[in-house]
């Protein structure tokens, strides 16, 4: 069965640039991540939140106009907000609607969670009107618990205690005896970093939970291991390599091309030349002899003379002898005899091979353990001896005949390539493990010091396990002993907190995880310190840089939760609502913000869960909040519609240029996020283009690529930081449109596959 979730409905009709919107949405907690394009409206929701909590304030102007009426959609006279949450068991936990109409203040109905917003309004009526001061005319307390009786709790506390520590020191106790008995005697153990790092009682009790070193040998078999590794005798010869086996292909080509050819035959007679074949090296070596004589006519055998018929046969004998068919047969045979010897070489090298097994594995068995696994391969010779063999029966047909063809197959050639490299292939094998063994013999303090690293690691395992239930039972116990004192710690606390204390005090946090001592806030006077230095009244708003202002605003933001809540009970109402929190920030800040978020419930003690609904147009402000796990649902809102956002999506910039084509091309009007979006392209393509970004390089940008725009920087450094300087013209839409244009050209000209995208995009 499926896990019951969270269901969220929001109903938006007429809210600004909303102009319908209905959404369920199912998620497991209400840590909500909402990626908002320019222009979606983000700001308009989080100000219909902010309504809950500012509907005192609300009243007509003199003219009859409300302060709602600019949440309402141009060119209506009603909206309407309506949002709701039911939890996993089907309670509705809250539901309320806000009705606007023009010139009418609405009625804004009571809600079972306290909503504090963050958001550009919240700035301006909290720190911009005031200089960046933070307003000090805090009254009220934060009603606490009733106090209750302690000592039960403080004498089980003391028990916990008791238990824990005689627990500690009997594993601690049983820990350092094995150790001594059974590793400290090993030589120069102790000087091994594993033995200071993994083995001492608290690293052991430290190590529970992870995961084990995998040594699959047990401790004997590693000492008998140790002690194999100390028996090396210093002399001990390397094991020699084998030689590769060396096959002439060429040669046998050769031999392949010859047992083709035809040769011609001696036209003497056959009984003849097959008595001189039976004798032929004899006779050769015979009329060498008779030639190198002095006398030719004289036997060099029995010294008699040769006569005419003994001369005539000697003639018959050289004549047949420097024949066709005698140096033929001569060379056949020479063939022969190379083949049968490079077989006798392939057998020799099996020899040695099983010599180089036998002693390799007695060198690994009696001296190098960490080799034990590691086997030599037998030679497998059969296949290449069977061909080879196959070419000398051919040589043989040829010999019988050699007037006839004897065709030896390309593939016979083929294979016996083919064995030869997968024998020397198998060797290259064999070689290299016998390289390997001869480097640990010949290094065998580093075998020694292995052996001794992996007896560390096998004790830290074996330890665990004989006392793992002990530990476990020693770490609730000390879970329960600081759970019990947190506990009591709270009780102590007053019944009546200050609000004023707890609101400095947590703003004062805030600043810390930003500044450290930089920035804080004194808790006396209730203004800003600069370096120890209390500022002046007003001093703040010309200190502060503007990402610095965002984060001091940011901290009153968070400090402010306080002022939402009479009791501690209240803190279990909270729901926070942030809009765009990072403007103007260095995205070192961006990441400590987001920590601030995520240890929301640390920095206010009392929450006993989060309630977070965070919106931002910044895409890698997005991808850190998912991929810490900061929000757990993630959304888009974009042309009127909320959808699951995708964690895939890459920097905003595409999103960017969609809107600013729009206006350019297809008579879009401009919002007040259009300057961001012009900003972001031109960073985007002056980073593209020359890596280093500040002011000068983007001026420097527009520049050489649009010499001939005269608004285009102009707006985008004042609009894209806040607002109109006095001095300055307003910039009307066609303004806007114009240079849009200017920066689609622009792009078009250059990248032009980017604009065909666009016109796709949008048709």
């Amino acid at each position: 069965m499926s896990e019951q979730k969270i269901k969220t409905e929001f109903n938006c009709q007429n809210i600004a640039p909303i102009e319908s919107l209905k959404k369920e949405i199912s998620s497991s907690s209400l840590k909500f991540g909402v990626f908002a394009n320019n222009g979606s409206g983000k700001t308009f929701i989080s100000r219909m939140f902010r309504l809950t909590e500012n509907s005192k304030e609300i009243s007509l102007d003199e003219e009859g106009n409300s302060p709602t009426d600019k949440l309402i959609t141009l060119g209506q006279t009603s909206g309407k907000f309506s949002f709701k949450i039911t939890d996993k068991q089907n309670n509705v936990l809250e539901q309320f609607n806000i009705n606007l109409n023009k010139q009418v203040v609405p009625t804004i109905p009571d809600t079972n969670y306290l909503f504090h917003v963050f958001n550009e309004d919240y700035v301006e009526d909290n720190l911009r009107s005031l200089d960046y001061d933070k307003d000090d005319e805090i009254d009220g307390f934060i009603l606490g618990k009733v106090n209750i009786d302690l000592s039960d709790d403080e004498e089980i506390l003391k028990k916990i205690e008791k238990e824990g520590s005689d627990l500690s020191t009997q594993i601690e106790n049983e820990i350092s005896k094995y150790i001594v008995d059974k590793i400290d005697g090993i030589q120069n153990i102790k000087r091994l970093s594993e033995y200071r790092d993994l083995l001492t009682p608290q690293k052991i009790i430290q190590s529970v939970d992870k995961k084990s070193y995998g040594i699959t040998k047990s401790y004997n078999e590693l000492v008998t291991d140790y002690n194999k590794i100390k028996s090396v005798p210093e002399n001990l010869l390397d094991i020699e390599k084998i030689d590769s086996a060396e096959i002439n292909l060429e040669y046998l080509k050769e031999i392949s091309q010859n047992c083709k050819k035809e040769y011609s035959l001696s036209a003497l007679a056959d009984n003849f030349k097959r008595k001189i074949k039976e004798k032929q090296d004899f006779i050769e070596k015979g009329i060498d002899l008779i030639h190198k004589s002095k006398e030719d006519s004289i036997c060099p055998f029995c010294e008699q003379e040769l006569q005419q018929d003994a001369l005539d046969l000697i003639d018959k004998y050289t004549a047949y002898i420097n024949d066709v068919e005698s140096t033929t047969i001569k060379l056949l045979k020479s063939y022969k005899s190379a083949v049968e010897n490079t077989i006798e070489k392939i057998e020799n090298i099996k020899t040695d091979n099983i010599k180089r097994i036998n002693t390799f594995n007695t060198y690994k068995n009696k001296y190098i353990p960490s080799s034990s696994d590691i086997e030599l391969k037998e030679l497998q010779i059969s296949n290449l001896i069977s061909e080879l063999k196959k070419v000398i029966t051919s040589i043989e047909m040829k010999l019988t005949n050699i007037s006839s063809t004897v065709e030896i197959p390309d593939e016979i050639l083929e294979s016996i390539e083919k064995y030869e490299t997968i024998l020397n292939g198998e060797i290259e094998s064999n070689n290299k493990k016998i390289d390997a063994i001869n480097i640990k013999k010949n290094s065998i303090s580093n075998e020694n010091k292995l052996i001794r690293k992996q007896i560390c690691k096998r004790t830290v395992d074996d330890l665990l396990a004989e006392h793992k239930t002990n530990i476990k039972s020693l770490e609730k116990s000390r879970t329960d002993f600081r759970k019990l004192k947190a506990e009591i710690e709270k009780k102590k606390e007053q019944e009546k907190v200050s609000k004023k204390k707890k609101v400095a005090s947590t703003i004062k946090t805030v600043l810390n995880y930003f500044f450290a001592d930089k920035y804080t806030l004194d808790e006396d006077s209730f203004r800003l310190t600069f370096n120890t230095n209390v500022l002046q009244k007003k001093q703040a708003k010309d200190i502060l840089s503007a990402g610095e202002k965002n984060i001091v605003a940011f901290a009153y933001y968070i400090g402010d939760t306080h002022l939402k809540v009479n009791s501690e009970d209240d803190y279990k109402k909270l729901f926070f609502v942030i809009d765009d929190p990072i403007s103007s920030m260095d995205f070192s800040h961006v990441y400590t913000l987001c920590g601030v978020v995520r240890d929301i419930k640390k920095i206010i003690d009392k929450l006993d869960r989060e309630r977070l609904m965070i919106f931002t147009h910044n895409n890698d402000f997005m991808r850190i909040l998912s991929s810490n796990n900061i929000v757990d649902k993630k959304l888009l809102l974009a042309n009127g519609e909320l959808s699951d956002f995708n964690n895939n999506l890459t920097v905003p910039y595409i999103t960017h240029l969609l809107d600013i084509y729009r206006i350019a091309r297809k008579g879009e009007i401009p919002t007040h996020t259009t300057a961001n979006s012009i900003r972001h392209i031109l960073e985007t393509l002056t980073k593209f283009e020359s890596i280093e970004l500040h002011r000068d390089s983007l001026a420097e940008y527009i520049k050489l690529n649009i010499p001939d725009d005269t608004k285009s920087y102009t707006l985008i450094q004042d609009l894209s930081h806040g607002g109109w300087r006095t001095e300055q013209a307003p910039i009307t839409n066609q303004d806007y449109k114009e240079v849009c244009e200017i920066i689609i050209k622009h792009i078009e000209k250059k990248f032009n596959g980017q604009i065909v995208y666009c016109e796709d995009t949008c048709k």
